[in-house]
């Protein structure tokens, strides 16, 4: 008699976890989900904050550990309670046998290139600092399997995903005119991957058991340059829209931090709304990942993210109706999720 291989997932209403469970299920394992708020497939327990639920206490094969606070501008403690509290709480949960696959980020490595700094100045922001931490935590009581995404977007089939940031963040705030520019460099190379990458890339390593060291996915020095990417996004949300009878958007201009810092701020600045400066502040977070010319230390290859971007913009685009109007308008476009 074959047995189930049993496995649990943290964070499996998330970006990852969601996906996750489903391939894990279609491959034949034993599942079990939980999050913070629980839903009618995944069990609540609030990590760090609570004991484990009694109907988690069992042997596991493999735990995942995907839940996370994936906000880069978190205050230091809301940063530490979300994201590094909650790998301590797994210990009740791990056996002897159990190996441990912890879910961090391509941008746990910081300013240094490494993640064995506690210093918040060694890294762009507290988002960072929390993820290294951690890894630290996750390697030190669990000899943790490390996977480390870049920016994750919806899977490649249909691009659905479970919650949108990143890239959907700046395309939402792009077609409302809240973000008159783009900053970055045009010529960096884009990492990102999508949902269905990480979940093939975790069961693999939970079908080939611990990884000795940790296993970055993205495409390095082949990743697409940021400024096509962001040219592909606009032409698959104007395909969409033209479709619609909505006719096309202008895309914002792309221009490097230096043409931001030297001309652009400073002579634009007066003219722009309150609206305008208050994205601008809150994306200025997306500067130093949109302008990063040396590739990320990649041993985990992935397709490229250019074929799946424009089912991923239109997964996106059709859940904001508002999107189809010909002048969208910020309160036309909140985020249905």
């Amino acid at each position: 008699m074959n047995v189930r291989r049993s496995m649990l997932v943290t964070g499996a209403t998330g970006v990852v976890g969601w996906e996750l469970v489903q391939q894990a299920r279609a491959a034949g394992w034993d599942v079990v989900g939980c999050s913070a708020r629980g839903s009618d497939t995944s069990t609540a327990w609030r990590m760090g904050k609570e004991p484990p639920p009694a109907g988690l206490d069992r042997q596991w094969q493999v735990i995942v550990h995907a839940a996370a606070r994936p906000r880069w501008n978190l205050p230091q403690d809301e940063a530490v309670s979300g994201n590094l509290a909650p790998v301590a709480a797994l210990a009740p949960l791990v056996g002897r046998g159990t190996h441990v696959i912890h879910i961090s980020t391509a941008y746990s490595i910081g300013l240094r290139g490494d993640t064995r700094s506690d210093s918040l100045h060694d890294y762009r922001n507290t988002y960072e600092w929390s993820k290294a931490a951690a890894e630290r935590e996750a390697r030190e009581r669990y000899s943790a399997s490390i996977v480390r995404p870049p920016l994750i977007l919806g899977r490649r089939s249909d691009g659905v995903v479970r919650r949108r940031s990143g890239l959907y963040s700046l395309l939402q705030a792009s077609v409302t005119g809240a973000l008159p520019v783009l900053v970055g460099e045009p010529d960096a190379g884009f990492e990102a991957v999508t949902t269905c990458d990480v979940a093939k890339c975790v069961l693999a390593i939970a079908d080939g058991g611990p990884a000795a060291r940790p296993v970055v996915l993205g495409r390095a020095e082949h990743a697409a340059p940021a400024g096509e990417i962001w040219d592909l996004a606009f032409a698959s949300l104007n395909e969409w829209r033209v479709e619609r009878g909505a006719g096309e958007l202008e895309a914002p201009t792309f221009i490097t931090p230096d043409q931001w810092n030297r001309f652009y701020f400073p002579f634009a600045r007066p003219h722009l709304s309150d609206l305008q400066l208050h994205t601008i502040d809150l994306l200025s977070e997306f500067i130093p990942y949109l302008s990063r010319v040396d590739p990320i230390g990649v041993n985990w290859y992935v397709d490229p993210i250019e074929a799946a971007l424009p089912a991923i913009v239109r997964s996106w685009a059709e859940r904001l109706p508002g999107l189809a109007m010909r002048s969208p308008q910020p309160w036309t476009v909140k985020e249905q999720v």
